[in-house]
C-alpha cells in the first residue's frame, strides 16, 4: 500500500484542496449592474445581496461606485446615450434615432430650467432686527401655558 491514511483509515489528500470561494472579480457586466441598482436607490446591503456577495466584499471591489452613488443616474443615462449613438453610428437607425431624441429631451430640460431659473426673483431678505426688537417679538408670540393671561373685559352700562 502506497497510500498513507489517517487515524480514521481515510486516504491523506496529497493535493491542497483551496477552501471558500474564489474571490470576487468585477466585471464589467458587474459594474453596470451595481450602477443600475444604486442609480435605482437601492441600499448596500440589497445591492450586496443581489450580488451574492457580504457587504465587506462589495464596499471592497465596489467602493468606487458606492462613494459617487449620487452621480449614478446621471452616469447611467450617459452610458446609455453613448451606446445607442455607437449602435446607431454603426448602422442601427433606431437606436440613432431614439438617441437623438434622447438629447432633444435633455436640450428641451435643461432650456426649461434656465427660463425657470430667469423668471424667480431672489426673496427681499426680512431687515435684521437687533436683540431688543428679536425680544419683544419673540415675546409677544409666546402661547400656551406662559402666555400672559388676557386681559378682562370691561363692560361699561351707562344706561
Amino acid at each position: 500500500m502506497d497510500q498513507d491514511l489517517d487515524l480514521f483509515g481515510n486516504p491523506l489528500l496529497t493535493s491542497d484542496p483551496k477552501l471558500g470561494r474564489p474571490e470576487h472579480k468585477p466585471s464589467e457586466e458587474n459594474i453596470i449592474f451595481v450602477m443600475v441598482l444604486l442609480a435605482s436607490g437601492q441600499s448596500n446591503k440589497e445591492v450586496a445581496a443581489t450580488l451574492g456577495l457580504s457587504v465587506p466584499t462589495f464596499r471592497k471591489h465596489y467602493l468606487h461606485l458606492l462613494k459617487q452613488r449620487d452621480l449614478m443616474l446621471d452616469r447611467l443615462r450617459t452610458k446609455l446615450r453613448v451606446t445607442q449613438i455607437q449602435q446607431g453610428l454603426s448602422g442601427n437607425a433606431a437606436a440613432l434615432n431614439a438617441a437623438l431624441n434622447t438629447l432633444d429631451k435633455v436640450r428641451a430640460e435643461s432650456a426649461q430650467k434656465r427660463v425657470d431659473h430667469r423668471g424667480s426673483t431672489k426673496a427681499e431678505k426680512a431687515p435684521k432686527l437687533g436683540k431688543k426688537e428679536q425680544r419683544q417679538i419673540t415675546a409677544q408670540n409666546i402661547g400656551g401655558k406662559f402666555a400672559p393671561p388676557t386681559p378682562p373685559k370691561l363692560i361699561v352700562d351707562n344706561g
